[in-house]
């Protein structure tokens, strides 16, 4: 699961497998339900209670073709069915009642009888739904989500009702244990609210691998090699001018706490130097949470500090005050390489300043600063998350990441772009994103090239999520990022302390 497309370039790639490979459609239909059926096998088996519920396109033509397959297998099958409305979807039902077996029209369908089973095949609707779910196939959405804690779901290709391209659903959607996903992942089954429906995702290429990868995707899955690759062992001789100076610009009144996570997530990620420009009120307490931050009040010396950084954050704690809206002002005028990030991000998008030709901004927006970037709604920034980013991209002539369940990462002037399937409820607490733009600081000022600065950042910052929730997500704090971090930066340390680093 390395690449994502868009539906229709999956489409294009069966078509593909047609004209180049001499496959029929029924073929590929015939390749899916195997792939489903070995993922049913895994999981219950025979003579397991399986109810298959088909919808009338070739996705129920997927799930007629598997009900057989499992009946055949030894499980006791019962089907429920919209009449079929394509030619392979009326094909596959006819073989189903050629065996002799019965099926029962979808309005019948219960929640009485998907109480009973031990399985509930979803294949109402696949990749192609472009609408709202209608009433009565919610009906039918809504009793299969009610048996999800008796019997074991799995979804055919896509969680019924949920968008394929977006992760949103279209108003409803099924919630599954599992979805077997044919030929190629999309982006919707990765980001947005694709995590509370899809759940375990299991890619079946169908053989045609080599078609779908004439297609040019859209972005790529994120894993530890790939990390690996932007952290290299240091060389013996190595000092800390080496690393960088990191300048962090916050910590507005009552939030030298966010200033501190940043500092810290930073001197943890290796940045040689860390320098903190924070209000006079803030100087003592961020001094004495750690003493290897040089703290200065940025009142007398943002400007002396900026001639001497490599790298500027600046939002973590500063704030929407005319203290604040002074210093995003200065930073603008900056020739650097400045990471925008909580309320630098909030004034920015009220400011809407010229980025200085020399400089290279980037932006760590989660949803709701995003949607002030663009004049939009959070709720419109999440109905098509990749969108939004681009937009951001292009609008600012700045390189972002879209924090998130399936964090997505984009740079400037370049279609495609990168999501990260790691990460954990954990992170969902204050302080999380100033460790994030400490962690990106710190790369960067390590001089890492921005692509990967950007993925290794959101990487490292998703699995020490991960780890710090060892013990439970719910309690987890910020600070309990920073010692996972420091063995995230060390890939030569993950088979010693981590284990397998990546579950894909």
């Amino acid at each position: 699961m390395k690449y994502l497309y868009l539906t229709e370039q999956i489409r294009t790639a069966e078509h593909a497998a047609v004209a180049q490979l001499g496959l029929s459609l029924a073929q590929l239909m015939q390749r899916a339900a195997q792939a489903c059926l070995v993922q049913l096998q895994a999981h219950h088996a025979a003579p397991a209670k399986v109810t298959v519920i088909c919808g009338p396109g070739n996705n129920g033509g997927d799930g007629w073709v598997l009900a057989r397959l499992a009946r055949q297998a030894g499980y006791q099958v019962q089907v429920f069915a919209a009449p079929p409305q394509t030619e392979l979807a009326q094909l596959a039902a006819r073989a189903w009642h050629e065996q002799g077996a019965t099926s029962q029209p979808l309005t019948a369908l219960s929640t009485a009888h998907v109480a009973t089973s031990d399985v509930i095949v979803d294949a109402l609707f696949g990749r192609g739904l472009n609408r709202p779910v209608t009433a009565d196939y919610a009906q039918c959405i809504d009793c299969i989500n009610s048996a999800s804690q008796r019997g074991w779901v799995m979804s055919v290709d896509v969680p019924s009702g949920l968008c394929s391209d977006t992760g949103q659903p279209r108003g409803c959607a099924v919630k599954a244990d599992c979805t077997v996903v044919f030929i190629g992942l999309t982006m919707g089954l990765v980001t947005g609210q694709a995590a509370h429906y899809g759940g375990k995702v299991v890619l079946a290429e169908l053989g045609i691998a080599t078609i779908i990868q004439q297609q040019t995707p859209l972005a790529e899955v994120l894993d530890g090699a790939h990390v690996s690759q932007c952290l290299p062992p240091r060389q013996a001789t190595a000092h800390k001018g080496h690393f960088g100076h990191l300048l962090i610009i916050g910590g507005g009144p009552g939030m030298s706490g966010a200033a501190v996570l940043a500092g810290r997530a930073a001197l943890r990620t290796g940045a040689g130097k860390v320098s903190i420009a924070c209000h006079s009120n803030s100087q003592t307490a961020i001094a004495a949470a750690q003493p290897e931050l040089m703290v200065h009040s940025a009142e007398e010396a943002v400007n002396l500090l900026l001639g001497s950084a490599d790298v500027v954050v600046i939002g973590p704690g500063l704030g929407q005050s005319a203290w604040a809206q002074q210093l995003v002002e200065q930073v603008c005028q900056w020739s650097g390489t400045i990471v925008w990030d909580a309320d630098a991000l909030n004034l920015l998008a009220t400011m809407r300043p010229t980025k200085p030709t020399a400089s290279e901004w980037l932006f760590t927006p989660h949803p709701g600063e995003a949607g002030r970037l663009l004049g939009l709604s959070t709720a419109t920034i999440e109905e098509n998350r990749w969108q939004a980013l681009t937009q951001i991209c292009q609008n600012f002539q700045a390189h972002a990441l879209l924090k998130g369940a399936g964090t997505l990462v984009k740079v400037a002037n370049q279609s495609s772009g990168w999501v990260c399937r790691r990460g954990s409820p954990a992170l969902a607490t204050g302080g999380s994103g100033d460790v994030l733009s400490g962690v990106l600081g710190a790369l960067l000022a390590q001089r890492l090239p921005v692509a990967a600065a950007l993925t290794s950042a959101v990487w490292v910052h998703a699995v020490a999520g991960e780890l710090a929730a060892g013990d439970g997500e719910r309690g987890t704090i910020a600070s309990d990022l920073l010692a996972p971090l420091r063995q995230l930066v060390n890939p030569a340390q993950w088979s010693q302390h981590l284990g397998v680093i990546d579950v894909e």
